[in-house]
Order: C-alpha cells, then structure tokens, then sequence
C-alpha cells in the first residue's frame, strides 16, 4: 500500500463563524493534513472552545468580532509559511487525493495561482464552481462541468488552491467587500497582475452550502444585506459609477414593494431577502454603508 502524500507544502486555511455544527465533519476532513489554520470570526456558539478540543493539530485563531470572510482570511494567510493555501469553507469536504490534484495542476501550470476543484452538491448535483467575470454578458447561462482544466474569471472561494506568494503580492481579499463577491474580486486582480485561474474538474469537493454559519433569521437578513452591499461595490468598481447608481436606484424602487407583496403571501423568506436588499441599497445611498455582524454593527467605506 502507497504512502498518502504527507502535503508538507500546503496549509489548509478555514475561517469558522458559529460553526459548531459542522466541527465533527471538518475535523475528518483536516485530520490527513499537517498544516492547519483556523480562524474563528467571533462566534458566539462555543465553536473556538470545540475547535480546540476536537481539532487539536490546528493552529487556532480567535477573534472578538466578525471582520468578515475576507479580513479573517488575510490574517490567517499571514501566518503561513508553506508556498501554497487551501482556502476551505467549513462545509466543504475534500479528500487527500484531490487536494493533490489541485497541487499537480498548479505545479503543471506555473502561468496561474489559483486553482479550485469541481463542487459537487452531492454524488451527483454539481455545483456552479468557475465561470466568466460577473459582469460578462451570458454569465448566468446554463452550467455544464467540462472535462479539462479550464482557465476562468471566477473560482468559487469555498476552495480555492493558492499560490501563498502571489496571494501576498496582490494583497490578498479586499476587506471592502464583508461577504460575498471577495472571491470574484480576488480572481479579477490576480488576473490584472498576470496570473491565471484554474478550474480542474479531476478534483472533487463537495460543499454543502450554506451551511458554514447556523441558520436563523437574523443570519439570513445579515447575508442577503452583504450579497447586496457586495454586489453593489462589484458593479460600480468593474462596471462604473453609473451602473452602480442604476444598480441602487432599482434596488430602492422595487425593495418596499417587493416586501408588501410578499408579506401578503406569506412569503417569510423572501420578505427577509427583500428587507435585506433594501436596507444594503438605502445605507449605500446615505452614506451610511452598515457592516452588520455578530455583535454591534460597524461602518466602513466603501472604496470604488
């Protein structure tokens, strides 16, 4: 019997936020690899103390606050010292023999840094996992998993293989962006400064989705308020300011609408999504950008 890869040239980062649930799950996961990196953004249910108990071998960070997906990621980033990352989410599994895949491929391709497997939402539900710029026209067109490894605009960020030396170069996440569009940022500049992405269907993940923070109501509205925040500093950075002020304008009309409408129908969750969008799009408009987390709101600036 061969000798699993000892991946001595690998660390794997995990940013955790009220991730107790899935601990059992990522200690599997991380038990192969040596070099582990954890930050936990503040959690409020207990994760930090299991993180220790149940994942030993891990170096563990602990934070006071949520700083966001992208913030917590930079400073876990800052400690490694092996020259490639494995960015994971803490619902998302990969096996020994995939991760070398993904090492292989970027050894194949020194033109690229980033490289990220085939998501799968089961055995047989693949997930969305590379595809052109957002801001592309056809983007949102059927998704179909190609049979080579394919260059793309956009890796999915919950796993991503990186070279750690050209993470640095470009500055790592963009701490703007709280949550949601980091990866696509990440990949647009790692392009901007020469360096290819990768999609290597060989390697499978699966990722459940969702499922990195436990569900309630005021962690849904918290991340439908960032995936529009987000979206909004995307399009005006990549598609202009008068694309974003569009952007906002339509959000705003169609936000107190939308939530009567599915008040009436008793539509809870789109009520949320809906509350949540406009309260992003109304802060952006005044000035007033709220960074909503565990704890007490924060305000930042949005740079354009």
């Amino acid at each position: 019997m061969s000798r699993s890869p000892p991946f001595d040239e690998v660390t794997i980062v995990c940013v955790t936020y009220n991730s107790s649930a899935l601990l059992e799950a990522m200690a599997s996961t991380l038990a192969p690899f040596p070099h582990v990196v954890i930050i936990d953004n503040g959690s409020c249910d207990g994760t930090a103390t299991r993180i220790a108990a149940r994942i030993p071998h891990a170096r563990l960070i602990t934070r006071t606050s949520n700083a966001g997906f992208g913030a917590a990621n930079n400073q876990a980033m800052a400690t490694v010292q092996t020259p490639f990352a494995l960015l994971l989410n803490p619902d998302c599994v990969i096996a020994p023999a995939d991760l070398q895949c993904l090492l292989d491929c970027l050894r194949d391709h020194p033109q690229a840094s980033v490289v990220g497997p085939q998501n799968w939402r089961s055995e047989t539900v693949p997930q969305i996992s590379h595809r052109q710029a957002f801001f592309r026209p056809g983007t949102n067109s059927t998704f179909t998993v190609p049979d080579k490894v394919t260059a793309a605009e956009w890796i999915h960020g919950c796993c991503q293989l990186q070279r750690t030396s050209a993470f640095r170069e470009i500055g790592g996440f963009d701490e703007t962006f709280f949550l949601y569009y980091e990866d696509d940022d990440l990949c647009l500049r790692m392009a901007r400064a020469g360096h290819q992405c990768l999609l290597q269907p060989a390697a499978r993940a699966f990722h459940k989705g969702g499922a990195s923070s436990a569900p309630s109501m005021r962690t849904d509205f918290i991340k439908r308020f960032h995936y529009a925040r987000s979206r909004q500093i995307a399009i005006r950075r990549y598609m202009g300011t008068g694309a974003g002020r569009i952007h906002l304008v339509k959000l705003m009309t169609a936000a107190v609408p939308a939530m009567l409408v599915y008040s009436l129908l008793l539509r809870r969750r789109d009520v949320i999504k809906w509350a949540a969008w406009g309260a992003a799009a109304f802060s952006a408009a005044l000035g007033l950008d709220l960074v909503p987390g565990c704890g007490k709101p924060a305000t930042r600036p949005i740079s354009g």
